[in-house]
């Protein structure tokens, strides 16, 4: 049943995508047809993506764009008095009166000429809507401030809606296929973001956001790090005066629950903005089972295990800023961000072995308990000087970003055969402190040459202490086991240099640069036997992108770039996890960063009823970081992180989106990747096939201020160097309803309504050892959630006209699934 129902999500999936495309769309179904064409008053030429709003006495009914000729055309579902404006950036706007009655079911509007506008120093309203999604020589930009479903979503729901990025069912976030990718805010790195994207973006309320980029192929104006691309959220900020906020709500069938606000205020050159948000969540018990061939013991020559666990947690997540505008050219901003959570659970683990001739040779219990406590703190000042030239800026920054984390077990076995029982507790205490300081200049020289540079430091601090002890009957105490200390001082110095260039000519753009990065790592290792060690590293990353602008809103790209991938706390901290005493894990404070090349060929066609995006890409990497396992003849199978790996990947890309109406809308994702894994160490392991994963987003508007919408999609298994992750598919759907002049809404959904559990297969193979391992998630779940908007915001203000880039990190690999997320 299993297959069949995946068998059938894709074959929904390819049918929608191909049907989707215009070459095979219908025409739309409204009743009364609108066509024209934007031109320029002086050129008399056409004006491509020209923003078209239809407003009536009760607000906007609809926004579209015009394509690359300038033309328009849409349709209305009923009669009456509609005013259509007309915008385009560096042009004044341009307003019409359209009366629709019975008779006039076409309406031709003819040519529509904007006048260029005349550039003047000073305050400037600006009325001009951008489309939904338009493109720049290194990025993909999508307007969520344009979207009217930004009203009631949060962010990591619009995420849904950007073309190369998937999200499935459970929230793991993906970019061309690939999780190693980053995410950051207004620019700027942040580690929350990095190590819990999926809570804070459901956190995060999609009204205020003004645009989602998808960079995926960075240039030397970012860090070095991350191979897979950039999600860079742009923020509302200090846009009007007066005073907002909203207030949301939500529980589900698991016993979780959410409660959030949003603030924001501007008086006169003073502004703030506040968020926070309480969540609470519960995951019942999962099941698992393994089985395990030790190739190198006929004593415990087969592993047989089963088990159950479960946990619950909370999270508090708050973010807050604050500006001052000294005058028109001089801003002062200050921001911070907060984040704190806990989680603790339960398990039992059943173990038996077996030796070559499947005689019982080992049986053994293990009952744990475990916690986990962290906290996130961050703090940046930015001050930035812009000029009378437009978007001519410079900007002084500087950011503190702080992460403790504890986490605690304690495990009690009981033994049954050829065994010892014993209890044993272990704590880690970890923490990283970060500094970083960053000057970034950019000038539009022309309109055809622009120039930027910039120079950065950052200071990493890593620090991890861990203690193991041991239960003593006789003492009836716990005692300490100082040989099993694992104690880690570990400092890291970037320092990095960058220069871009950028033509742009009339319908080709050339973007280049060059970033030099020094990296100085120092640490201490402390254990049985204590260790200092040092590594040096210096790297220039060339990136140049050629684009091409063809017909009827196509263009096409072709780029190249080199990126690192520094590895994070998480891959470093040898603190020694043996709460499994079959299956231990430890960090390696001895790695080194990937070096990693990308090339990357695109073609996209962009207009107001259809969007699609292919792409071509591959990427080589020498020494990436794998995690390892190896098992010795007592049976216990050993997993940390090595540079041992080779990769080449290859892959082909697809977005599209398709209004077909007024009221639907549709949104694909597909990937189809070859990879090619080996190791580069006498092992001589080799991995290498075909993966895939897709996904399909429909939403409909039912009825008035009512909407219907649903996903689903499918997961291929993923290769690893040794073995590959499981397959997977999810669900779900969602019923909202805007009450209250739009001030109220409610919504109720259910996720992965056909499916009460997930099965998830894992596979791992090697020369030592072979093992399959099945974990059994609860998956179906109800959410009930309500928000309301308050306040009012009026007069548009001055804002500055760019922004810091500033980011560095890694976002961690969320590509397996969860039994349900952390959250509501």
């Amino acid at each position: 049943m299993e297959k069949f129902t995946s068998l059938i999500l894709v074959l929904i999936f390819l049918l929608i995508s191909l049907f989707s495309h215009p070459l095979f769309a219908s025409s739309p179904a409204g009743k009364y047809q609108i066509k024209g064409i934007v031109s320029d008053t002086e050129s008399g030429k056409t004006i491509p993506y020209a923003t078209i709003t239809v407003q009536s006495s009760k607000g906007i009914v609809k926004r579209l764009a015009s394509d690359s000729n300038g033309k328009f055309e849409f349709t209305l579902d009923s009669i009456g008095k509609f005013t259509l404006f007309v915008q385009s950036i560096g042009f004044e706007s341009s307003k019409h009166d359209v009366n629709l009655d019975e008779k006039s079911t076409i309406i031709e509007l003819g040519t529509i000429k904007l006048t260029p506008r005349i550039e003047t120093i000073g305050e400037v309203t600006v009325v001009a809507q951008k489309p939904l999604v338009r493109t720049e020589v290194d990025k993909i930009i999508y307007s969520i401030e344009a979207d009217p479903e930004s009203k009631t979503a949060n962010a990591l729901e619009m995420l849904r809606k950007i073309p190369l990025v998937t999200v499935d069912g459970e929230d793991n976030i993906q970019v061309k296929g690939s999780s190693n990718f980053k995410i950051l805010l207004n620019g700027k790195n942040s580690s929350m973001l990095t190590q819990n994207p999926k809570d804070v973006l459901r956190s995060l309320p999609a009204n205020t956001i003004k645009d989602i980029e998808v960079i995926t192929n960075p240039s030397s104006k970012y860090e070095a790090e991350g191979t897979g691309g950039i999600i860079n959220i742009i923020t509302v900020k200090k846009q009007l005066e007066g005073f907002m906020g909203r207030i949301n709500s939500g529980i589900d069938t698991r016993g979780g629950s959410s409660l959030g606000i949003y603030a924001s205020s501007k008086i006169k050159k003073f502004g703030f903005s506040i968020n926070y948000s309480y969540n609470t969540w519960r995951e019942p018990k999962s099941e698992n089972y393994s089985s395990l061939e030790n190739f190198v013991s006929t004593t415990y020559r087969v592993t047989e295990s089963e088990g159950y666990s479960n946990y619950r947690g909370f999270t508090n997540y708050m973010t807050g800023e604050a500006s001052y505008e000294i005058d028109s050219l001089n801003l002062i901003s200050l921001s911070f961000w907060g984040y704190a959570g806990n989680y603790s659970g339960n398990g039992e683990q059943f173990t038996q072995d077996f030796d070559s001739n499947h005689t019982l040779s080992r049986k053994f219990t293990n009952l744990t308990n475990y916690s986990d406590e962290w906290k996130y703190i961050s703090g940046n000042i930015d001050y930035q000087r812009t000029f009378k030239k437009p978007d001519k800026t410079f900007t002084i920054s500087y950011k503190l970003e702080t992460m403790p984390d504890k986490s605690d077990y304690e495990s009690a076995i009981d033994a049954q055969l050829n065994y010892n029982s014993y209890r044993q507790r272990s704590a880690n205490d970890a923490s990283v402190a970060e500094h970083t300081f960053q000057l970034d200049y950019f000038d539009p020289v022309t309109k055809m040459h622009q120039i930027e540079s910039g120079v950065k430091y950052i200071l990493r601090q890593n620090i991890s202490n861990s203690e193991v002890l041991r239960y003593d009957s006789e003492l009836n105490d716990w005692i300490r086991d100082e040989s099993r200390d694992n104690d880690l001082d570990y400092d890291q110095h970037v320092i990095g240099l960058y220069a871009g260039y950028v033509l742009k000519l009339k319908k080709i753009s050339i973007k280049t640069g060059l970033r030099a990065e020094k990296t100085i790592n120092d640490g201490y290792f402390k254990s049985a036997k204590d260790t200092t060690f040092t590594n040096r590293m210096f790297n220039l990353i060339p990136y140049i992108t050629l684009s091409k602008e063809l017909d009827k809103g196509q263009n096409i790209k072709l780029s190249y770039t080199q990126r690192l991938s520094r590895p994070g706390i998480w891959y470093l901290n040898p603190y020694i996890d043996d709460s499994d005493p079959l299956n231990v894990r430890y960090g390696n404070p001895d790695l080194n960063a990937e070096v990693s090349h990308t090339f990357d060929l695109s073609y996209g066609k962009f207009s107001g009823k259809y969007n699609l995006n292919l792409s071509m890409t591959g990427a080589f990497t020498n020494n990436s970081i794998q995690s390892i396992s190896i098992i010795n003849s007592t049976g216990v199978k050993t997993a940390t992180y090595k540079n041992i790996g080779q990769t080449q990947r290859f892959g082909v890309y697809t977005y599209s989106s398709f209004k077909p109406g007024n009221k639907l809308t549709i949104n694909t994702n597909l990937s189809i990747n070859y990879s090619i894994l080996e190791s580069n160490d006498s092992r001589n392991l080799k991995n290498k096939g075909f993966y895939y994963n897709g996904s399909i987003n429909i939403k409909y508007n039912a009825w008035k201020n009512g909407t219907i919408s649903g996903y689903a999609g499918i997961y291929s298994p993923r290769l690893m160097l040794q073995g590959q992750s499981g397959k997977y598919s999810y669900s779900n759907i969602t019923i909202s309803q805007e009450l209250f002049k739009k001030k109220l809404t409610a919504s109720v959904s259910i996720s992965n309504p056909y499916m009460r559990r997930l099965k998830y297969e894992n596979s791992f193979d090697d020369p030592t050892f072979h093992q399959n391992r099945v974990t059994y998630y609860y998956f179906r779940m109800l959410r009930f959630k309500l928000s309301y908007s308050f306040g009012q915001m009026k007069g548009e203000i001055k804002k500055p006209r760019r922004g810091i880039k500033n980011e560095d990190g890694k976002s961690e690999d969320s590509s397996a699934p969860s039994s349900g997320g952390k959250g509501n």
